[in-house]
């Protein structure tokens, strides 16, 4: 458990003004940082669990956010790393009956009826590989039995194909949906992605989007192998073309029991990705997406139009709370974090056989573990107003994390200006690491993947798989 000594920012030690001048150096990109914080590492304590169900939520903390897990691919990505399966129907429509039935749980609660649901999204996998029938129910079933706001945002993940389900959400709220292009490069896909859909094909699906959102994301991969300057030039200017709200920059990362990992590291059939041409790519993506008008550079990975920001990513990076559903999903709800079974049979059983919530591990938060988490959280903006800390928390942010602040600044990472927190260009390079810097040590830290890593010197989560050196 961790301890926290409150020394007034002002009154500081001889040590710790020594402290403040020091300076970090990253050397290792940290390619996506903890999705959630603290780790919840322990065995779940249903009773206390349920016992907070009971009672309402206090007022501060009412704006809330839902997160749906479909964990089910037609295919498996050889870059993917998250929690999905290739199932066949059967067990497909099991798995809608077992989620509607926590979500069921949770919906019944009375702490979840105080709430204010401001966004909700729908990730996988890939939500529209269930069929229209499927998606239809479960969106039907958040929609009449969750307390979303008027304007919630509705989010569907989706692949360029059966895209008819995702439209068909439409009726049922989702105003909004995001697509995994990674690229537009036939060769790039066929070999290396083994992704079928040639270049005009994809065109076609996100033209079919637009059509009938007005407000969509693409996900585009950058650093790939074969992946030359001329084809990443082409990418950009292809998605730009596309007329796309908003769009998700990701470098190539190489997350263990992956193909990719495989053929990268195990096999040596390709070279390890090179992070000064990572932060090449990076730079240039910056620059040319400042002078459209996608110039809304939000987080170090997400550029959108004005107004079309992920309300989503911003809620969950102003530390509100995340109501999970889904096998693996990881949720945040009355000061614990939470993640639900990940094996299938399992997730089926707790909901359906046991009829009990699916938590595989918890998390109940000290008062430190979550002043660390909205710094985690929150410094995954770009652009950061501290003042909520005080609202949250009955104390300033200076007083527990100035110090830290202060070395990120002396680092050239950060600007701190008052209350604001800003990152400089070179800390959007290195935004992930800061973020790491403000964890715990002794905690674990958590990505999409659930790879553990170490904080204290924000290095990399992922080092051991996604920078690996040859001698």
């Amino acid at each position: 458990m961790a301890v926290c000594i409150y020394v007034p920012y002002k009154t500081l030690t001889l040590n710790q003004e020594m402290t403040m001048k020091k300076k970090v150096t990253f050397t290792q990109r940290e390619p996506i940082g903890s999705s959630t914080y603290p780790r919840p590492n322990d065995e779940p304590n249903l009773d206390l669990i349920n016992a907070k169900l009971k009672s309402s939520c206090l007022e501060k903390d009412r704006c809330s956010t839902i997160y749906v897990h479909i964990p089910f691919c037609n295919q498996i990505c050889s870059f993917c790393g998250f929690n999905k399966f290739v199932k066949p129907k059967d067990q497909k429509e099991q798995y809608v009956v077992s989620l509607i039935e926590e979500m069921r749980m949770y919906a019944n609660t009375t702490y979840v009826q105080s709430l204010d649901i401001q966004a909700v999204y729908l990730g996988g996998g890939t939500p529209n590989s269930l069929s229209s029938d499927q998606l239809q129910r479960i969106l039907n079933f958040l929609t009449s039995n969750f307390p979303l706001s008027k304007e919630c945002e509705i989010t569907c993940e989706s692949v360029p194909t059966n895209l008819d389900s995702v439209v068909m959400l439409k009726q049922y709220g989702c105003n909004r949906v995001s697509t995994g292009i990674q690229t537009f490069n036939k060769e790039v896909r066929k070999e290396h992605l083994k992704m079928r859909q040639e270049k005009e094909e994809l065109i076609q699906s996100i033209e079919f989007i637009q059509s009938n959102f007005d407000n969509f994301n693409l996900d585009l991969i950058y650093n790939l192998p074969n992946q030359t300057d001329e084809v990443w030039f082409d990418d950009m200017e292809t998605a730009l073309k596309t007329k796309a709200t908003h769009l998700t920059l990701y470098p190539l990362i190489l997350l263990e029991n992956t193909p990719f990992h495989s053929d990268f590291v195990k096999e040596g059939k390709y070279p390890i990705p090179n992070q000064t041409r990572e932060i090449v790519f990076f730079n240039w993506s910056l620059d040319r997406l400042k002078k459209t008008d996608l110039n809304h550079c939000y987080t170090s990975r997400d550029w959108a139009k004005k107004g079309k920001h992920c309300r989503y990513i911003c809620l969950n990076a102003e530390n509100n709370q995340v109501l999970a559903f889904g096998a693996g999903a990881h949720g945040y709800l009355a000061g614990t974090t939470y993640r639900s079974h990940r094996i299938l049979e399992n997730y089926n059983s707790e909901t359906l056989d046991k009829k009990r919530l699916p938590l595989e591990r918890q998390c109940i938060c000290t008062k430190y573990e979550l002043m660390q988490r909205y710094m985690v959280m929150g410094l995954r903006l770009l652009k950061r107003d501290m003042r909520s800390f005080e609202e949250k928390f009955d104390i300033n942010w200076k007083e527990i994390f100035y110090e830290k602040a202060k070395v990120m600044q002396n680092s050239g990472y950060i600007i701190i200006n008052d209350d604001i927190i800003e990152f400089t260009k070179e800390g959007n390079i290195w935004a992930n690491n800061v973020r790491t810097y403000f964890e715990e040590e002794k905690s674990s830290s958590v990505g999409y993947t659930d790879t553990v890593g170490i904080g204290s010197s924000g290095r990399d989560h992922y080092g051991s798989i996604s920078r690996i050196k040859k001698d």
